[in-house]
């Protein structure tokens, strides 16, 4: 079965008959923000926005022969397919497909998390339940999934790796049981690289990178010939060579103590120091989905660097890029 959490829409006195004064107050209060929070569609005249979206194709047989069908109930726009006689609306088939609340609420979902609010947070403020909040994280992952790919970074390019640890149940120990030392498989290994105007964050794998998993994260990543900035790391070294890129080489301890100003590292680090406390804000997440938060990352440092422009974004690839995940596809359910 699907995972189930409580509903934000309940109170303790939904079943009690004659309540105090205080718990009438608090209880019309509580449901007073849980509406203002879930508007109804009709109330939002999202009709407009996502009549602006006409289908590429039918989302069962992908035929590009339909006709519009009048409009459904909350005045979208319907559509029916020449060939397979199936109707549909702009929001088949895409993130928004099902949807029950308004995707107003979905765009303040989106700018909670762009400004490292947790999935925790987010549920209680906006009064969902923690399972919608997962849910709807796992098809932003799916949304933003491949909008790191064509990203070249050029000119001046900062490199470096950075760890962030295993949770407790998928930690591995040694054969007399002690914890591994040092950049161990413990630790999963994270690979940023800017140029001051764009930003790559990738997954290498466990551990210390090698030359190979560093190379071929970011061989299609950095334009050749560019000046790679970077701390004598030996796993970059693959990658110098067959980029042909210009080797511009610090030891990062001594630049330990110098102000940020005279750190010629500091770009990558400020951006190690912002990743981490990103991940941090989501610190029991899965792991198994680290690459969605690092899609996520990049994406909230990459252009546009306003929020609403951004939401613009996400809600422009759940139409123009339909991709669909059930609830119950997600949680596992029959």
């Amino acid at each position: 079965m699907a995972s189930k959490s409580k509903s934000r829409r309940k109170t303790p006195w939904d079943t009690k008959e004659a309540l105090t004064p205080t718990q009438e107050m608090l209880k019309e209060h509580y449901l007073k923000h849980y509406t203002d929070r879930h508007p109804k569609l009709l109330e939002t005249g999202e009709e407009k926005l996502i009549n602006e979206y006409k289908p590429r194709e039918c989302p069962f047989c992908h035929s590009t022969s339909f006709v519009k069908r009048g409009l459904t109930a909350n005045k979208v726009q319907r559509y029916k397919c020449a060939d397979c006689s199936r109707t549909f609306t702009p929001t088949t088939g895409t993130i928004f497909d099902d949807h029950k609340i308004a995707i107003s609420e979905w765009m303040e979902y989106c700018l909670n998390l762009f400004r490292y609010v947790s999935i925790n947070a987010d549920s209680w403020n906006n009064k969902n339940a923690f399972t919608t909040s997962k849910y709807w994280l796992a098809k932003l992952f799916l949304t933003l999934a491949g909008t790191q790919d064509d990203i070249i970074l050029e000119g001046r390019v900062w490199l470096d790796e950075t760890y962030f640890p295993l949770v407790k149940s998928q930690l591995r120990e040694t054969e007399d049981g002690k914890k591994p030392r040092g950049l161990s498989t413990n630790q999963i290994c994270i690979g940023v690289a800017t140029d001051g105007k764009r930003v790559v964050c990738l997954l290498e794998g466990l551990g210390k990178p090698s030359q190979k998993k560093s190379y071929e994260a970011f061989k299609d990543h950095i334009s050749p010939g560019s000046t790679l900035v970077h701390d004598k790391e030996n796993a970059h070294k693959k990658l110098v060579n067959e980029l042909k890129l210009i080797s511009e080489e610090y030891d990062s301890r001594s630049l330990k103590g110098v102000d940020d100003a005279n750190n010629p590292l500091d770009p990558i680090n400020d951006l190690h120091d912002r990743l981490k406390k990103f991940l941090r804000a989501h610190s029991g997440f899965n792991r198994d989905e680290i690459t969605g938060y690092l899609d996520l990352f990049a994406f909230v440092k990459n252009p546009p660097y306003e929020m609403l422009e951004k939401v613009e974004l996400v809600v422009k690839l759940g139409f123009e890029k339909p991709k669909k995940l059930t609830y119950r596809g997600y949680f596992g359910g029959i």
